[in-house]
């Protein structure tokens, strides 16, 4: 690995951390218990080309690379979990219309997410079936002028608020996995519906059931090639699961800066809290994990960069990530003692907010099975 952040980096990054300061940080808790969407503040973040930022200029994107995406996520979960996630993933449909979708799929849906006027979804998970994407049941049946969609979908993000959703299907079932397509679907059409589903965390985050009954889909919204969609999805999961590991490493940096913040001001047994060893040891661990993740992060995050995306390495940054945020919001509120259980600090709900990682995006056990199955093909190193 040969990287270092670009003066522009470095530059987005403190403009990213100020508005999220200002425009995020101060009404984390406020969501969170109303459960509404930060609409609002989407489309401030939208005006600062910080949403779908990767999507190219002529699609109204900022055209960034996906390390300053990374960035983006990183700051934005540091200044709060719930609102800082729910604005990442607002853009959750465009990658599969970025790298697979016609030019006029590109110029109809994505100016809008960029612009921060919609929001998009992509929806695979099924009540019976969530790692194993060739087992989904949801069919498209061709017609003369389309398609005709019939299935559940289930914990699907942005499902019930967003404009449209990329909507995984079998196309070809006798022939699993090689017989899912995908397709773009708008909400609005006749036979779309989508129930929320309430959560541990994220409460100001869309998660919903969807069903579609009879959903009639017109031949051009077909993304990219018939019976193509597995494989559009492993492209899509190389750049996701590097944006979760973001968003997840966000969230660690800001339950450690909170718990280093109360360890210094919070006093036991005559002395500041960050005085006594036991603390110490804490944060000094919180410290050496979250450092580790960065570089596991930003590493996938530059490879994708370099057209060289690693699959191993997008599964083990999210693998970790996931896993390291778990450990230090936990940490976080034993630190806080009494104070982080309740809902007077912030690190409760960034205690909340964190635990979903290690399912989302593929569970840990899914990405230990991708890893293992990437380095008994080859060397990794």
């Amino acid at each position: 690995m040969n990287f270092k952040f670009s003066e522009e980096q470095k530059l987005l990054r403190e403009a990213v951390r100020e508005f999220a300061e200002k425009e995020i940080k101060p009404y984390g808790r406020e969501y969170d218990e109303k459960g509404e969407y930060p609409w609002d503040i989407l489309r401030k973040a939208a005006k600062l080309g910080f949403i779908a930022a990767d999507v190219p200029e002529k699609y109204g994107g900022a055209d960034l690379d996906y390390l300053s995406c990374v960035i983006i996520a990183e700051e934005f979960c540091r200044a709060d979990s719930s609102i800082g996630s729910a604005l990442v993933a607002a853009s959750l449909g465009c990658p599969m219309v970025k790298y697979f979708g016609s030019e006029e799929q590109k110029e109809k849906y994505l100016p809008k997410i960029a612009s921060g006027k919609a929001v998009s979804a992509i929806a695979i998970t099924e009540p019976d079936c969530g790692s194993d994407v060739a087992a989904i049941k949801t069919r498209a049946e061709k017609t003369d002028n389309g398609w005709i969609l019939n299935g559940t979908k289930t914990f699907i993000t942005n499902g019930s608020i967003a404009e449209w959703v990329v909507i995984l299907a079998k196309t070809k079932p006798e022939e699993g996995y090689r017989g899912i397509s995908a397709f773009l679907v708008e909400t609005s059409w006749r036979g779309y519906e989508a129930k929320r589903i309430k959560k541990m965390g994220l409460n100001c985050h869309d998660t919903a059931e969807i069903f579609l009954k009879n959903v009639f889909v017109p031949r051009e919204n077909l993304i990219g090639k018939e019976n193509n969609g597995f494989y559009q999805l492993m492209r899509f999961f190389n750049e996701s699961r590097v944006s979760v590991a973001a968003v997840q490493l966000g969230i660690a940096i800001g339950a450690y800066e909170r718990a280093l913040e109360y360890a210094k001001e919070r006093k036991a047994f005559g002395k500041p809290l960050i005085e006594h060893q036991a603390i110490q040891f804490k944060l000094a661990e919180m410290f050496k994990d979250i450092e580790a993740a960065k570089l596991l992060v930003y590493k996938a995050a530059w490879l994708i960069d370099q057209g060289k995306p690693d699959p191993a390495l997008s599964s083990a940054a999210k693998l970790f990530a996931s896993e390291m945020a778990v450990k230090v919001t936990y940490e976080a509120v034993q630190i806080f003692g009494g104070y982080g259980y309740s809902k007077e600090y912030e690190v409760e709900r960034y205690y909340r907010d964190a635990r979903v990682g290690t399912i989302y995006e593929g569970t840990s056990e899914i990405q230990r099975l991708v890893i293992g199955r990437m380095i008994a093909k080859k060397s990794i190193f």
